[in-house]
């Protein structure tokens, strides 16, 4: 998604994105919990859009650095999250950020910013990702999961653009934009090949709205979330 318009759904951010942090629940509290927080650590939040992550969990950590590369979505996130006074906000893009900020995260969240279609810029924002983590940090991450698209797609109707997907290459349309889906493995593989030792690989569930499909009765849809560590040398 470009600049303008990710910018542009700032202010209509609870409508129009699938925002993991407020419908997780437990379930992402419990990744936290995992990599033991204190307020001797720093946080990470990589691709922050508008907060959530940060006024979820910030207080749990005595530094965090937060940043999105839309400078609206950084903006709307300092104003949400007046109690991570001493938060730093910066307007930055993933690809970018380990080379600007270096390996300061001990926790760094990462949810849903590595989809794009480019696999190149995927693959640098991986790269990326790994760099910001300290040895021995942790690095939670988020994406789409393709299986679950597999399967929302049996239940969409016809003309939920979820059909014009091109699932051998796991790039699917979630409303209007297209994102870059992973199977398990694929995900369980990438962490590994940039120095990051997966420690728990989970689905995380959203509701069926959120892709556009009314509710079956069965289970919901899911995101993969995997909490992985840095190797220490």
């Amino acid at each position: 998604m470009s600049h303008k318009s990710w910018d542009h759904l700032a202010d209509n951010f609870e409508v129009a994105v699938c925002d993991v942090t407020r419908s997780s629940g437990r379930q992402l509290a419990e990744f936290v919990r995992r990599a033991a927080p204190s307020r001797q650590k720093t946080l990470v939040d990589a691709g922050c859009g508008i907060g959530s992550f940060v006024k979820r969990f910030g207080r749990r950590f005595g530094t965090v650095i937060a940043f999105d590369f839309a400078a609206k979505m950084v903006a709307r996130a300092r104003k949400r999250c007046p109690a991570a006074i001493d938060a730093r906000w910066m307007t930055l893009g993933l690809e970018d950020a380990a080379a600007k900020i270096g390996a300061v995260g001990d926790f760094v969240a990462c949810l849903n910013v590595i989809t794009s279609t480019n696999a190149d810029l995927r693959s640098r924002q991986w790269e990326s990702l790994a760099g910001l983590v300290r040895p021995g940090g942790y690095a939670l991450v988020v994406v789409p999961s393709l299986e679950s698209a597999l399967r929302v797609a049996k239940f969409a109707d016809s003309e939920n653009r979820i059909h014009d997907s091109d699932f051998d290459s796991g790039i699917v349309y979630r409303g209007e934009y297209q994102q870059k889906h992973y199977s398990r493995d694929e995900l369980r593989d990438t962490t590994r090949s940039v120095g990051l030792r997966p420690v728990s690989l989970k689905r995380i569930h959203y509701p069926w709205s959120d892709d556009g499909v009314d509710d079956p009765g069965l289970a919901p849809p899911w995101s993969w979330v995997v909490l992985a560590r840095k190797r220490t040398r």
